[in-house]
């Protein structure tokens, strides 16, 4: 786990993030391409060179691509909001995660989270759109379902929902 400024993180950072916070399933699915390619090449079965190269497009394209966009979404409205004072970029075994530090208002806790699911929303149906014989879009649209509330962003979109409705309940007493 690290922390960098929030003026700082971009794109760039977000890949060599996602690059170096993954890297044993990289090194995993890297060993099973090498492998499974090698056996297309000496049994001469084009079939599973083409299977191998679909998946790794799915890996590459899918899978990390989608990730990488998802908290590229949280991190341009958290670099925007006021009073944020750090970002940390965190790694867990089955989590990559964006923290921001410092006091952030409801609204742009709102925005943040959602913005993560939806930047890959959008991407998704553009993809759904323009290519979708690629079946690219379904790693895209799978992220809606981190707005469930057992997920962080459905988790923060909820208490900011009912953060907000207790302060319109009190208001109106």
């Amino acid at each position: 786990m690290w922390s960098a400024r929030a003026e700082r993180v971009g794109a760039g950072l977000i890949c060599r993030w996602l690059l170096l916070a993954a890297w044993p399933l990289h090194l995993g699915f890297g060993a099973l391409v090498v492998a499974t390619g090698a056996l297309a090449a000496v049994t001469e079965q084009t079939g599973i060179a083409d299977a191998v190269a679909a998946l790794a497009a799915h890996y590459v394209l899918g899978l990390c691509c989608s990730f990488g966009l998802h908290e590229l979404g949280h991190l341009l409205v958290l670099s925007r909001a006021r009073g944020i004072t750090a970002i940390t970029l965190e790694r867990t075994l089955w989590r990559l995660s964006v923290s921001a530090h410092g006091r952030i208002s409801g609204r742009a806790a709102l925005l943040a989270a959602l913005a993560g699911p939806g930047s890959c929303a959008v991407a998704g149906i553009a993809l759904l759109m323009l290519i979708p014989q690629s079946h690219l879009h379904f790693w895209y649209l799978a992220h809606a379902v981190f707005l469930v509330p057992v997920f962080g962003d459905g988790r923060t979109v909820l208490s900011v929902v009912l953060s907000r409705r207790r302060q319109i309940q009190s208001h109106a007493e």
